[in-house]
């Protein structure tokens, strides 16, 4: 007898599903930690971008207004027009003084999902973990 049976058919079709759902599980993992990381660079970016803005003008950058979505105005008035931070993860907003301040990227979907870097280069998220 030639061809496949209906039952040799329908364990091939459970093996194919079964590889792809962990291949999916596998792939939105690694999306979301691409995702944490360039949130992650972008605070290190605005660390550095702090220190060198803070050399010349001997005070740290504050954008106005309150800590919703300052991307922009960060990308402007901190990196001069370069548009260095994504928002489209993750916004950033920066708070605090002259003489130290905060900054935070926060996401987008979950706000409970955050992670921060101060003028003493120290970094945290939601569980206050160090990153």
């Amino acid at each position: 007898m030639k061809g496949f049976s209906l039952l040799e058919l329908l364990v091939v079709v459970a093996i194919i599903g079964i590889i792809s759902a962990v291949g999916i599980v596998s792939y939105n993992g690694y999306i979301a930690n691409v995702k944490n990381k360039q949130a992650q660079t972008g605070l290190q970016s605005i660390y550095l971008e702090q220190e060198e803005y803070k050399s010349i003008n001997k005070q740290y950058y504050r954008p106005s207004g309150g800590c919703g979505d300052q991307t922009d105005t960060i990308n402007n008035g901190l990196f001069g027009g370069k548009v260095t931070l994504d928002n489209t993860d993750f916004r950033f907003c920066i708070t605090g003084n002259q003489t130290s301040y905060s900054a935070r990227a926060t996401n987008k979907i979950n706000s409970s999902y955050w992670f921060q870097i101060t003028n003493n280069n120290q970094k945290r998220d939601q569980n206050n973990n160090k990153w």
